[in-house]
């Protein structure tokens, strides 16, 4: 697939996640629908895949009628009706099986009637018993930390990324702790804009993270080369909100909690996705808007909310402030007050309540300086939702010139030049 059909793909997830079928119906028939409906992300995730493991039954009605197929099969030999039947949804499950899925059956056990046993798709599939089958010989180190290191390997013939830890931590209670919460959050993520998250080794030492390698880079990266050109910038924020809506929506929001430049990896396609989820929280809600009871300086300085920095009560809004700062860096081309030392720089922002001023002489896209304005607010309740923000930029997008990646393509040869140097 193309840049542009790569991006109308994640917006079809997008739309199928939130059962938004008008939506849909609008990118399908401004699209090329037979392809969209079957088209697989980095997973093999169709669209269909999502409306099942979503409860999206509109989308998926939407789909199937658009020539959808029904059994698909995912990196992780998992189909629609699969999702279905093990999340329990039985109006999709008859859906589906209206249209002809087959169940889901383990060859190798028989049922009473002497054919094949149904089950639903094992949870802990992306379990790894035996560290050596990821070849860490011949790996590259593409970025440290100070628990561990992140390696560019293979495993299964597939080139990943490998978060390990050090073998001197894998047995410390409190990391073991964080890197076992890391691994919970993502085996339940699924969104065209979040790093997609394949296996993992719990059991043995080193323990190790394996997610997809996008060779992009992270922004702080391309940030370092100067200010991101506007479009390309609008493109990027917008690919950053639809993965934070993604993490703050439904009953269980995921506060990512460190929102920063180098957690933002950018992909084959010129996509941004959001990753590192080391410090992130699930919360189980009732009401999204609730302010949780979560207190303490977590995350990074330079990006913090003022409310976590002051160790107040805090919910969602503290991944809106660290957005705000970060699309600030892309159009600046520095970091927010980066004459200052990072705690200083959180000092004045939480205790002053300054924030850092606009250059004159660049270029910002008309509703931008104002998105990042509202978004930075000192109160937590008038920085908006990111659904709210997804829509801004969307605004924000239709009145830009539309992106030649041409200029992307450029800045990542430099990078890509400056890194292997």
């Amino acid at each position: 697939m193309g840049d542009e059909n790569e991006r109308a793909l994640a917006q079809v997830h997008w739309a199928v996640r939130n059962d938004d079928a008008d939506a849909l119906k609008k990118l399908l028939d401004e699209g090329d629908s037979a392809a969209l409906v079957n088209a697989a992300d980095y997973d093999k995730r169709t669209p269909l895949h999502v409306a099942a493991s979503s409860k999206s039954l509109s989308a998926a009605v939407l789909l199937l009628s658009a020539g959808a197929w029904v059994d698909p099969v995912d990196r992780r030999n998992n189909t629609p009706l699969a999702y279905a039947q093990k999340s329990g949804f039985k109006s999709m499950v008859k859906l589906l099986t209206r249209y002809g899925a087959q169940p889901v059956v383990d060859p190798g056990r028989k049922g009473d009637e002497g054919g094949n046993l149904k089950y639903p798709p094992q949870s802990w599939d992306w379990l790894i018993d035996d560290p050596s089958e990821i070849n860490m010989d011949e790996s590259v180190l593409i970025g440290k930390g100070s628990f561990g290191e992140i390696r560019q390997a293979n495993w299964r013939g597939t080139k990943v990324a490998v978060k390990t830890i050090r073998p001197s931590l894998s047995k410390d209670r409190e990391v073991r702790k964080d890197f076992l919460n890391e691994v919970e959050l993502l085996v339940k993520l699924r969104h065209p804009n979040i790093v997609q998250f394949l296996a993992a080794v719990i059991n043995k030492p080193p323990l190790m993270l394996v997610t997809e390698y996008l060779p992009g880079g992270d922004l702080h990266r391309l940030i370092q080369k100067g200010p991101v050109p506007a479009d390309l910038a609008v493109a990027l924020a917008l690919d950053m909100a639809r993965g934070m809506a993604y993490l703050h929506g439904g009953p269980n929001v995921i506060i990512h909690r460190d929102l920063k430049p180098r957690n933002l990896i950018i992909d084959e396609a010129n996509e941004l996705k959001v990753g590192d989820f080391g410090l992130s929280k699930l919360i189980k809600v009732a009401n999204i808007h609730e302010a949780y009871k979560l207190t303490g300086e977590t995350g990074s300085y330079r990006y913090m909310a003022p409310e976590v920095f002051l160790r107040q009560n805090y919910n969602t809004k503290v991944d809106v402030f660290s957005f705000a700062m970060i699309l600030y860096e892309m159009f600046e081309g520095a970091s927010p007050f980066s004459g200052y030392e990072a705690y200083d720089a959180a000092s004045k922002v939480a205790r002053e309540n300054l924030r850092p001023d606009f250059d004159a002489k660049i270029h910002y896209p008309d509703g931008m300086r104002e998105l990042i304005t509202e978004c930075w607010s000192e109160f937590p309740e008038k920085r908006p939702q990111f659904d709210d923000i997804v829509r801004k930029i969307e605004q924000i997008q239709e009145k830009t010139s539309q992106q030649d990646r041409h200029c992307f393509r450029h800045l990542l040869q430099r990078i890509h030049r400056h890194h292997s140097e």
